[in-house]
């Protein structure tokens, strides 16, 4: 525990370290060195590291945090089609080259998990640079709700917890913790909008949509810790490195964050969260 709770408090302050910093290259740099460990950390879970498809990950991981910066969406969509082709066809020939002794599934799995996790981790970025005055602070509800759920699923589910959510793929979940995850996150929502609507004049918070929000991050919060869960079980790990020292790797931090980013950036860049 005391382990723990040392490397929680040395990952939050670098945490705030890079938020400090988050209207420049800091922020995309850090994103793009993370989403690289984590990819390093699926492909030796996968035992997969020397496949070309690592190289191909490990430049997305690279590509998507600058392109954010870089590029404009519009200016940059027929760029960001030809790296997703590219990845897709680099795919296509390292099956058919090794296709004896590949396992088509696993491949399969680990490119679109890779794939996902690099777009997942740059909307970060996008979510940062969604707004001028906001983006900022949709960016740090965004880390509160992909890991503040799992708090209170953690205690609702110790004080509570009877049944079990999926014992096959991650024995200590319950239904109850389960459900007091997504209350936890839907009443830190609606806080969060209040401190905003209180301290910022010029905000503009819609509280049932805030707790829309939370209820959504909660849900894609459990699904992506799940997924991640899942891939573990078949590769035969507890956890995908020690990163975070009685935390377990970078993917085991961001697994749930991984799901929790691309909606948050979604809802930014589309409705407003503020």
């Amino acid at each position: 525990m005391k382990t723990r709770i040392i490397t929680a408090v040395v990952s939050l302050a670098l945490l705030a370290v890079v938020l400090c910093f988050h209207s420049t290259i800091v922020l995309n740099i850090a994103v793009a060195a993370l989403t690289a460990v984590m990819m390093f950390e699926l492909f030796r879970a996968t035992k997969l590291l020397k496949s070309a498809l690592f190289i191909g990950s490990l430049c997305l991981s690279v590509f998507f945090p600058f392109a954010v910066r870089f590029l404009s969406v519009s200016d940059g969509l027929y760029i960001y089609l030809a790296v997703i082709f590219a990845y897709i066809i680099l795919y296509a020939l390292d099956v058919f080259v090794g296709y004896e002794k590949t396992d088509v599934g696993v491949y399969s799995t680990v490119a679109l998990y890779s794939l996902l996790i690099s777009v997942a981790m740059s909307s970060l970025c996008a979510i940062e640079a969604s707004s001028e005055q906001f983006g900022l602070l949709a960016l740090i509800l965004t880390f509160c709700g992909a890991w503040l759920d799992d708090t209170g699923a953690y205690f609702a589910g110790t004080f509570l917890g009877k049944h079990k959510l999926c014992p096959k793929i991650s024995p200590k979940k319950t239904v109850e913790g389960f459900i007091g995850g997504i209350l936890t996150d839907v009443i830190l929502f609606v806080i969060f909008g209040l401190v905003v609507d209180l301290v910022m004049v010029e905000a503009q918070v819609n509280y049932i949509l805030m707790a829309l929000l939370g209820a959504g991050c909660a849900l894609l919060g459990v699904t992506g810790d799940l997924f991640a869960s899942v891939v573990k079980r078949h590769c035969g790990v507890k956890d995908y490195g020690n990163l975070f020292p009685g935390h377990g790797g970078a993917l085991d931090r961001f697994d749930s964050v991984v799901f929790v980013a691309p909606f948050m950036a979604l809802c930014a860049s589309g409705i407003g969260i503020f």
